[in-house]
């Protein structure tokens, strides 16, 4: 869903953001009137919650409590997403000790502001604190203001906090990028190991080596949240695993999920990665020192691509933290395991490629899908899963988070999680029913070609004998056109979508253990 109009619910006076936010349209609810509005609703497509300290008054855990079971009220009968900020305040100082007991409790404070995206569907965090900590609060809060006129936030704190709410929107509102191709010399350490020798490059604790170190470690906090890392060099190959041999960096080879190092075009080799890893060249974003490799890679690949820089490293550090699409609202478990899961991957298609058919291949894996059914605590993973898969996706209908928990409560939500003997690849399909109709049937499209999909859409049957069905033509999900009419669906009509009902049964591969858990 995009968002156009924004409603604002504070204790403070809001308008000034009317001039920063001028694309959308903003309602500004009156003063002081969060709780009951929030029991009340709002029509709008977002809400932002800004808070005040002077909101949670002396009796901090009792506003919050009553903060967070208003919220509740609201989220049961409103999809709206939701933006609220932690809170920053100014400490008297009387004794260290108090200081620091007062810092404390405004951290205890915000903690559990933060809690609330974890909770509530479609809410994000607006991080005042963070902006304070880089800032200053004199820079952003105007204390003399916010006890004359309720109005603490400078403009120069206004302007941030419209940047921020932006950004969010966009998190709201767009996939996150999956992958990152990157390049080695000058990129991920100083230098060029062919021309410095692994004792000259510059990976280390003083400058500028210790800028490349803190690089290295944000693409390493990026590939713990689940975009996976890819290594582009042109390089002698033995030279380059001794590097990471021999130095200690915060990056090892484990940490790629492919690595071609040698002399040919690098566009050439990632467009073999990503067929290889079945990733579309919109998931993936390229770094490198070189304006001619990036131009190349523009041109024959199409992606987005950064140039670092060799004079001013610092800057490197500044453009990573700068690009939105590497951010994200949540991390599911399924995020935190992505490196792995590709790495597993990888020996699946190398086993693949070395048995004589299909069928063998398939029962060699001992493939294993666990079916569960209205799963609040899978919430994150299936949003994610419903909001970014385009290939295997039947209908390829978006559904907000909080819309999904509705779903769960009136309809039937699927839940598919895989295993076989390389490993555990998570939840990995979703199928929505609704009225004895598939509504939503999508899939990772790493566990394709293996036959799941055919024996899940069996199981699925099995539980729902007389079914109908869809599907919807996109640019993306050509690969399943005629998936129903493969499994026993009869095509009723077919114009600008396919419309089928269940009809005769298909053979189930037996090779293939369906454990329902719902």
């Amino acid at each position: 869903m995009s968002i156009n109009t924004i409603a604002f619910l504070s204790n403070t006076i809001t308008r000034p953001f009317n001039r920063f936010l001028a694309d959308y349209t903003i309602v500004h609810y009156p003063l002081d009137t969060i709780i009951d509005q929030l029991h009340l609703g709002v029509k709008e497509d977002l809400l932002i919650i800004l808070l005040d300290p002077a909101f949670f008054g002396l009796d901090a855990d009792r506003s919050f409590r009553q903060l967070h079971n208003a919220l509740k009220t609201f989220r049961e009968e409103h999809s709206t997403k939701v933006i609220i900020n932690t809170v920053t305040d100014s400490f008297y100082e009387i004794h260290i000790t108090d200081t620091f007991g007062q810092e404390m409790a405004l951290m205890e404070l915000n903690r559990k502001i933060v809690s609330l995206s974890e909770e509530f569907a479609d809410l994000a965090i607006l991080d005042l604190s963070s902006l304070v900590k880089e800032f200053g609060l004199q820079t952003l809060v105007n204390e003399r203001n916010r006890y004359l006129f309720q109005t603490p936030f400078t403009k120069k704190a206004v302007s941030l906090l419209a940047e921020k709410i932006k950004e969010n929107i966009t998190l709201m509102s767009t996939s996150r990028i999956k992958a990152i191709a990157v390049d080695a010399d000058n990129t991920l350490w100083g230098g060029i190991v062919g021309e410095d020798g692994i004792d000259g490059i510059k990976i280390d604790q003083n400058y500028p080596g210790i800028v490349y170190t803190k690089f290295q470690r944000h693409l390493k906090a990026l590939k713990q949240s689940g975009i996976i890392l890819i290594l582009l060099s042109k390089n002698d190959e033995s030279l380059v695993q001794k590097v990471f041999h021999e130095k200690n960096m915060p990056l090892s080879l484990d940490d790629f999920v492919a690595a071609s190092i040698d002399w040919s075009p690098k566009s050439e080799n990632l467009d073999m990665i990503l067929k290889r890893l079945n990733l579309s060249r919109s998931s993936i974003i390229f770094f490198d020192d070189s304006d001619s490799e990036i131009a190349e890679m523009r041109m024959r690949m199409g992606i987005p691509c950064y140039r670092m820089d060799v004079n001013d490293p610092l800057k490197n550090i500044t453009l990573l933290e700068s690009i939105t699409e590497l951010k994200t609202l949540h991390i599911t478990n399924e995020d935190t395991q992505k490196t792995k899961l590709y790495q597993e991957e990888k020996s699946r298609l190398d086993l693949s490629e070395s048995l004589g058919s299909r069928q063998e291949y398939i029962a060699s894996l001992h493939i294993e899908i666990t079916v569960t059914c209205n799963n609040t605590r899978q919430l994150d993973r299936i949003t994610q899963l419903v909001n970014k898969t385009n290939q295997f996706n039947l209908t390829t209908r978006r559904y907000e988070r909080a819309e999904i928990e509705a779903l769960m409560s009136q309809e039937k939500v699927y839940a598919l999680q895989v295993k076989d003997d390389f490993g555990d690849m998570g939840l990995v399909g979703v199928i929505i029913i609704k009225d004895s109709h598939i509504d939503s049937f999508l899939m990772s499209c790493r566990v394709l070609g293996r036959g799941i999909e055919e024996r899940v859409l069996a199981f699925i049957r099995s539980k729902h004998p007389s079914l109908s069905a869809r599907y919807i033509p996109t640019a993306k999900n050509a690969l399943v056109e005629d998936f129903y009419e493969k499994n026993g669906f009869e095509l009723m009509l077919d114009e600008s979508e396919k419309h089928y009902r269940s009809a005769q049964k298909v053979d189930i591969n037996k090779d293939i253990k369906v454990i329902d858990a719902t």
